[in-house]
């Protein structure tokens, strides 16, 4: 093989297994689901007003656990390549009403202050230990 294409090559197959999302954690013990139980009760606590079941002002649904690894919201195991965490982190969520374009988002209201950053911390946490099921805690 010429070194161009075994270079070539290699480049492809490092790009395709970047982009393979690694599974969440699976069989947690207690205290990664209570991880992932606290990690749930923030995103209840700063996000269910606008992103919760039923009363969604999007289409990301953030309680709904199965959606966030579905639509790769979340990429378990690693904290910062997660939309969920990066958006929280740079302050783009929860969002304020003074950041709304009139007329556009009627729930801006809703909106609230940044997520304090022992909470942010410990999504971070969640996530990076491979985000595990918050929905397994109460089992």
């Amino acid at each position: 093989m010429k070194p161009t294409f075994t270079v070539l090559l290699a480049l492809c197959i490092c790009i395709l297994g970047c982009n393979t999302p690694t599974p969440p954690l699976q069989n947690a013990n207690k205290k990664q689901l209570k991880l992932a139980a606290d990690a749930h009760q923030v995103l209840v606590k700063h996000c269910q007003q606008c992103h919760g079941k039923g009363n969604s002002q999007s289409d990301e649904m953030l309680l709904e656990y199965g959606a966030l690894i579905k639509d790769k919201f979340i990429r378990p195991w690693n904290a910062r390549r997660s939309k969920l965490y990066t958006m929280i982190a740079k302050g783009d969520m929860p969002r304020e009403e003074k950041d709304a374009p009139p007329g556009l988002f009627p729930r801006y209201d809703l909106g609230g202050p940044a997520v304090p950053e022992d909470e942010l911390e410990l999504i971070k946490q969640w996530i990076n230990a491979g985000a595990p099921n918050w929905e397994d805690a109460g089992k």
